[in-house]
């Protein structure tokens, strides 16, 4: 029986499925984040060696049955880091055919079962958009960090949010609910308190930790996190115009909305509010299915191939 294995890797946590030839998932596993970018080359290492061995014991079967592997990472797109995946990827398995994808591939085949075709908009901690048109040509944009403009992360949300209160606090800006949120979020006192709070430690999972408190006031009536979801949303819309421009897409695309800040809902309804003003026909995919589970289906696309 062929099975194979896809792997989503994130920067956080890596999850892990055996998929059987029929598409039925026999096994999962997850542990900590494969990219060496945020844990280093061991710790990374040593993750996909676990997860994957998790999967496979949790469906009754071993490296030596899998026909393919498809792991969906960030930070594998230059060819060093490539090859470096690849390497891991053989010593699990030698015989079985391999694929590597950015993390926003097996997002969109994760809603769109599979197949390789449309955009896909990621908005958690980061930001990205992804599409493939039909003739396997790609395009992205977006998915360049906190620092270098992916308007509509979570970072530049929650970052956003940091100055709103701050602004608030010394009079520079309109009293807003926010305030009372973020600290109560946090458990301080006072505006003056997020400022330590702010450099002590930058990583970015911190700040887009504060990104749902601006949906929560905007859906109270708060006309500042109001304001800074519509600019976010509008930043989201703008990088899916550009991909689908740049893919010759026209107005009709399957679009595939994934991230922790695109679960149906307030926000996602207004980035999708956006899109539709230039892309009227635009079909919007929440998946039903996890990226790990988008990644054996390429995975088994794979094996499909090599057998035709």
């Amino acid at each position: 029986m062929d099975i194979v294995l896809g792997i989503d890797g994130g920067g956080t946590k890596t999850v892990a499925v055996v998929m059987d030839g029929e598409g039925r998932v026999l096994g999962r596993g997850q542990a900590g984040s494969t990219n060496w970018n945020s844990v280093g080359v061991e710790s990374a290492q040593a993750n996909l060696r676990a997860v994957a061995g998790m999967a496979l014991e949790s469906a009754a079967a071993t490296a030596s049955q899998l026909a393919a592997i498809c792991i969906g990472a960030s930070g594998v797109d230059r060819a060093e880091d490539r090859t470096r995946m690849q390497g891991w990827l053989h010593q699990l398995a030698p015989q079985a055919a391999t694929a590597i994808h950015n993390d926003a591939v097996v997002a969109l085949a994760a809603g769109t079962g599979g197949d390789v075709y449309g955009l896909v908009l990621i908005s958690g901690t980061g930001m990205i958009v992804y599409g493939f048109d039909r003739a396997g040509r790609s395009r992205r944009a977006g998915g360049t960090g906190a620092l270098l403009g992916d308007e509509g992360s979570g970072y530049a949300i929650g970052a956003a949010i940091l100055s709103a209160v701050l602004w608030a606090a010394d009079g520079r800006g309109a009293e807003t609910a926010l305030t009372q949120a973020v600290l109560e979020q946090l458990g301080m006192a006072q505006p003056s308190d997020l400022i330590p709070w702010t450099y002590t430690d930058t990583a970015w999972e911190r700040f887009a930790s504060l990104a749902p408190q601006s949906i929560h006031c905007a859906q109270a009536g708060d006309p500042l996190a109001l304001a800074i979801l519509e600019r976010a949303a509008q930043g989201l819309a703008v990088a899916v115009r550009a991909v689908a421009v740049g893919l010759a897409m026209g107005d009709a695309f399957p679009l595939v909305m994934a991230g922790g800040l695109l679960r149906p809902g307030f926000y996602a309804q207004m980035v999708q509010n956006q899109v539709i003003a230039f892309a009227p026909r635009v079909e919007i995919i929440h998946p039903q299915v996890e990226p790990a589970v988008g990644a054996a289906l390429l995975a088994l696309r794979e094996t499909k191939v090599r057998k035709a």
